[in-house]
């Protein structure tokens, strides 16, 4: 919900991730902000569930968000059977990797420096190394 309340598209979920984009298929300026946008509310939407498993004597799940702004080839992949949106790029890819640093980090949301440099609105972030990924 936090997704598509920001102007992102839920791709799919692969296992216990999600895959989601911002500015396709709809073109979008804000993409940026967008995809932020949705990381806070996930993450506080996440914080107050979390206080209701909290108050049940519950174990407090966790998520890692990456975040990434790149080139990609978007479009519909499949046959008439069966057809879905899709992503295919490096940057898909990067995306993925980053937010697989998120548990090696103790990090909860990441976001790339090309994403960052496209914000149009300021963000209190802090700075970490950096990480070359595979």
């Amino acid at each position: 919900a936090a997704i598509r309340a920001n102007g992102g598209l839920v791709l799919q979920f692969i296992g216990d991730e999600i895959e989601a984009v911002f500015g396709e298929p709809v073109a979008s300026t804000n993409h940026a902000d967008q995809a932020v946008r949705a990381a806070q509310d996930m993450q506080s939407r996440l914080h107050t569930w979390n206080a209701g498993r909290r108050d049940a004597g519950k174990v407090e799940l966790q998520h890692g968000i990456g975040i990434h702004s790149g080139m990609v080839v978007a479009g519909n992949i499949g046959s008439a059977e069966r057809m879905s949106y899709s992503l295919v790029g490096d940057a898909v890819n990067v995306a993925s990797l980053i937010q697989s640093l998120n548990k090696e980090l103790g990090t909860r949301v990441l976001v790339s420096s090309a994403t960052r440099e496209k914000l149009a609105t300021t963000v209190h972030m802090r700075s970490i190394p950096a990480v070359r990924v595979k």
